[in-house]
């Protein structure tokens, strides 16, 4: 749970509107981190001897193009793996396209994010994924892209798969080598709140402790820092660690370390959590159980962890069965987990 990923949103503003959008980004939402609050976040992960990867997101962090540039250069020069998340607006010709990742590769990105799907499909052509993926590749970028479906997708990662592989001229089993694609639900939250996920079941991914809380922390355009940069960090009070503008990064960090609820959820999990609770539900994700975990049944949690402090803390945490069950996962799925690594390597 040692915190090594730093996701910095330079702006929750973003030139699409999706209706899935945890974040709840559109034009219409302003919320531009100050330079000056950059230049201290940079400043201050170098007290963090865990950090090892920064993340730029939104919104769209592409908008804010020159602080996103100084931002990659400055995380490039204090050592760290440096990634990017966009939603490839941008390009729009093969020409737009290399423009901008050039740019990017200049400044010193390493790896860069996309997402295409149902959601994005209203506001870019699959074209645009197509120059973006192309691009990166000939820069010698990493690249991940996201597919969120749900019950009637058109767009999955199959056809994102298709799509690439015909406009790139470039064979389905090379795609899955080189690009990154993995595929989700959608999780009701931010501008999704009222999306029909029943019988979106996220399955075995949610018998499983949280990898990302404290681990993954996300930093934000008020200076709020947050305990992941999962879907639920808006709607839940406890996702909030501090504030930058009222205290060191370090600080906020290493005072989190300490609470009992990060590492419950970091070892037992929201889904297993809730079922102590006498809580039935399905969900669509970690973060799906974890808000309403948090959101909707926190009196009910913190007052059995008063009750059960000592067996949370020995048997859940420190005795858990989160390896067990996690190595079990890993075996049901292993061909699965397998292809993607031998992708990630490439």
């Amino acid at each position: 749970m040692l915190p090594s990923l730093f996701s910095i949103f330079l702006d929750y503003k973003c030139n699409f509107w999706c209706g899935h959008c945890s974040v709840g980004s559109s034009p219409r939402t302003v919320m531009p981190m100050p330079r000056e609050l950059l230049l201290k976040i940079m400043t201050e992960l170098r007290e963090v001897p865990t950090a090892k990867v920064v993340v730029f997101t939104g919104g769209e962090a592409t908008l804010r193009k020159q602080l996103l540039l100084e931002g990659i250069s400055l995380a490039k020069a204090g050592g760290y793996v440096t990634r990017v998340v966009s939603n490839g607006g941008w390009a729009t010709t093969p020409e737009r396209a290399r423009a901008m990742v050039r740019d990017l590769k200049s400044a010193g990105l390493d790896e860069l994010n996309t997402s295409y799907d149902d959601f994005h499909a209203p506001f870019a052509s699959i074209e645009c994924i197509v120059n973006l993926v192309r691009a990166g590749l000939e820069e010698g970028l990493r690249i991940g892209l996201g597919v969120i479906v749900d019950k009637n997708a058109t767009w999955d990662a199959a056809a994102v798969r298709r799509a690439l592989s015909e406009g790139l001229g470039m064979e389905i089993a090379e795609i899955e080598k080189r690009v990154a694609i993995l595929e989700d639900y959608p999780t009701p939250t931010g501008s999704g709140e009222q999306l029909d996920v029943n019988g979106l079941d996220a399955g075995d991914k949610l018998n499983m402790g949280c990898p990302e809380v404290l681990k993954t922390v996300s930093l934000h355009p008020n200076g709020m820092v947050k305990a992941c940069c999962g879907h639920a960090m808006f709607y839940a009070q406890d996702l909030t660690l501090g504030n930058l503008n009222e205290e060191r990064l370090i600080d906020i960090l290493t005072r989190s370390q300490q609470n009992l609820v990060y590492w419950w959820l970091h070892m037992l999990g929201p889904k297993r959590i809730l079922d102590k609770l006498g809580v039935e539900g399905t969900y669509t994700s970690i973060c799906h159980a974890c808000q309403a975990l948090l959101a909707d049944h926190r009196q009910a949690m913190l007052e059995y962890l008063k009750a059960h402090r000592d067996e949370v803390l020995l048997q859940d945490v420190v005795l858990g069965d989160s390896l067990k069950r996690v190595s079990t996962i890993v075996l049901k799925r292993k061909e699965e987990i397998l292809a993607q690594m031998r992708r990630l390597e490439s």
